[in-house]
């Protein structure tokens, strides 16, 4: 009786293990979900949104946020110690009815001045997510 393995049971190990790490080498290197940062920007912004809304109603002024006009590439808004908070939409197509967001002493909305309302629709390759904010201020988000 022979003992040890097989050449031909070597090489099908090696080939399985070989796979194996050449699969967790791709995922570990591969870029971000997109779906995932779609996610995390949509959530990171409605905080943003309620944040602004909660400080004007808290501090009876208004208070709000702007989204940059070239490109909407970021937004911006003062935090309670009056600094300047930027933050960016990490490679994410924007397209928004406002660049304003402004809310009064009551947290109603005013979006560009004018408008009682707004809507942002977000994209990254095949993900798009719409983010609309009413008058009162309530967030609803449709999407991935």
């Amino acid at each position: 009786m022979k003992k040890g393995f097989s050449f031909l049971e070597v090489i099908v190990v090696i080939s399985i293990l070989g796979i194996l790490l050449w699969v967790a080498y791709t995922s570990v290197l591969s870029k971000p979900d997109s779906k995932i940062l779609l996610q995390n920007t949509i959530n990171q912004f409605t905080q943003d949104i309620r944040y602004i809304r909660q400080r004007a109603i808290i501090n009876k002024t208004v208070w709000a946020l702007t989204i940059s006009p070239s490109a909407y590439t970021s937004y911006t808004f003062l935090d309670d110690k009056g600094k300047i908070v930027t933050r960016s939409f990490n490679k994410i197509s924007v397209n928004t009815t406002a660049t304003l967001f402004s809310f009064d002493r009551d947290g109603y909305l005013t979006a560009d001045d004018t408008e009682t309302y707004a809507i942002l629709t977000l994209t990254i390759d095949n993900y798009t997510s719409t983010i609309k904010i009413n008058s009162l201020g309530f967030i609803e988000v449709q999407g991935p």
